[in-house]
């Protein structure tokens, strides 16, 4: 059985795993990220792929911006918050440095990839994954293949809006910055009548939350509100039998349970029978989905 390495690339760190053809997480890492040019990150995988390569068969990477399939060269349009790696031939350039075949997969396809195939979406028809971080990353999974639609552009949903796009774009009145964790933030600190301090993290406002603190957990459920509007969309867009919440926040039960409750006070409100409740859950693989569905989407590329 043929093994592989997997790699994704984030803006702090790149983590990485050896992975098995059958999803077996053989070994694993991480390391910083201070690459500012491709020629950096190129020498930072190949670093890592130099101490597995007579182990593996491919390398798998996992990378913000849009991938399409198609093109054997691995470029990519965008490249999120690594914007330098806009039209960038990734797979190519990796390939010729570390002498291996290279898949690459946008990372919030193959969180959703990974999730499906090891995880919270296993088994399901329609599958979503929600990656709740400085914008809202995830894909959707239908029948096991990852949706990309015309333009490979399917399940970015940082862009939606809920909204007209009236003036700035990059307005907080987007779906994605009032349901990111940033947008946690200021519910919570609206709630307790702070101002909005980019210097209290995630850990601080489910402190204040597992405390009990009672203007924290008006803003945790006034948050839940805004996401599950999001997610009865999303019910009524592709019906997915389970939507999985994952992202650094994720791991707090206080988050799902603020969730179930908004989401069954919305569907009592709104009394439409016809339209099924949504079924949310926490992914389970965390920073491991990532790795997983790179090799998954490099096994279904090949047929295997």
């Amino acid at each position: 059985m043929a093994n592989h390495v997997a790699i994704d690339v984030g803006v702090t760190h790149i983590e990485w795993g050896l992975v098995s053809s059958d999803l077996t997480m053989l070994e694993r890492g991480s390391v910083p990220s201070v690459c500012t040019s491709v020629a950096e990150l190129v020498d930072a995988l190949s670093a890592i792929v130099e101490g597995l390569a007579d182990r593996a068969a491919c390398v798998c990477v996992s990378v913000p911006g849009i991938v399409d399939p198609a093109d054997s060269q691995g470029t990519i349009v965008g490249g999120g918050r690594l914007a330098y790696l806009d039209g960038v031939p990734l797979g190519a350039e990796l390939s010729l440095s570390c002498g291996l075949p290279v898949s690459i997969e946008n990372n919030g396809k193959a969180f959703a990839l990974g999730e499906y195939a090891a995880g919270a979406l296993r088994g399901s028809r329609v599958g979503v994954v929600l990656a709740i971080g400085t914008g809202i990353g995830g894909g959707i999974v239908v029948d096991g293949r990852v949706l990309r639609g015309a333009h490979s552009f399917a399940g970015e949903f940082s862009f939606v809006r809920h909204t007209p796009i009236l003036g700035e774009f990059r307005s907080r009145d987007a779906m994605a910055g009032l349901c990111s964790w940033q947008g946690l933030r200021r519910s919570i600190l609206a709630a307790k009548g702070l101002e909005d301090d980019d210097s209290i993290d995630g850990h601080q406002l489910f402190a204040w939350v597992n405390e009990g603190d009672d203007a924290a957990l008006r803003g945790l459920h006034e948050y839940a509100k805004d996401l599950c509007t999001w997610i009865f969309n999303l019910q009524c867009i592709v019906d997915p039998d389970v939507v999985a919440i994952g992202g650094g926040i994720s791991v707090q039960p206080a988050l799902l349970e603020a969730l179930h409750i908004s989401m069954r006070s919305m569907m009592a409100d709104l009394q439409l029978p016809q339209v099924p409740k949504p079924n949310i859950v926490l992914a389970e693989r965390g920073e491991d989905a990532k790795l997983l569905g790179a090799v998954y989407a490099m096994l279904q590329r090949q047929g295997v």
